[in-house]
């Protein structure tokens, strides 16, 4: 009986992102305040390019968003032609990331993301970038970033949706709780 591996790799990688799938979805229900932000990026590296995606929890401030969650990342070339010489080349990448907004308008945000994990389940690595995201909608954004990899420099660009947390909005304050006074 010959076993699909497509399906397998698939199934392994649901299960080994489990734990932070549930974190950031318990995280996401009992805060309030609090939304879910869902990435799907290209990196060009100096190696090949790179698809990925990465779901996330983010915490208003007062200074800015923060986001923590996780990511998934995989080679889009095949392992045969130009690459197929190095050995070293990176198939998957998935891990933790936090990220941090140092400037936020109501349209614009440039966050300082830094993604931590495991390359081909054999290496850590820990990669910086700086994004700069334009929101185009309230829910509905893309973005551009550079980051360091190897000490070789990536261009990323990337497509962000928001899912709000229970009060809709990501500001921080809670309009649920406004007072509304009449006047007589």
């Amino acid at each position: 009986m010959k076993t699909d591996t497509k399906f397998y790799t698939a199934m392994i990688l649901i299960v080994k992102l489990l734990p932070v799938i549930i974190l950031i979805l318990a995280v996401a229900t009992y805060s309030n305040g609090q939304g879910i932000k869902a990435t799907t990026y290209i990196e060009k590296t100096k190696m090949s390019p790179k698809l990925g995606h990465s779901i996330g929890v983010v915490f208003p401030s007062y200074l800015g968003d923060m986001e923590l969650g996780g990511f998934y990342q995989k080679s889009m070339t095949s392992n045969s032609g130009e690459y197929a010489s190095n050995r070293l080349m990176e198939e998957k990448f998935y891990g933790f990331y936090i990220g941090i907004s140092f400037i936020q308008t109501e349209h614009i945000n440039v966050n300082f993301n830094l993604r931590t994990g495991t390359v081909n389940d054999k290496f850590l690595a820990i990669t910086p970038s700086v994004f700069s995201d334009l929101m185009i909608s309230r829910s509905l954004g893309i973005g551009v970033g550079l980051g360091m990899r190897n000490l070789q420099p990536t261009y990323s660009g990337r497509i962000i949706l928001k899912m709000s947390g229970s009060n809709g909005d990501y500001s921080g304050y809670n309009y649920s709780q406004r007072r509304t006074y009449k006047y007589r």
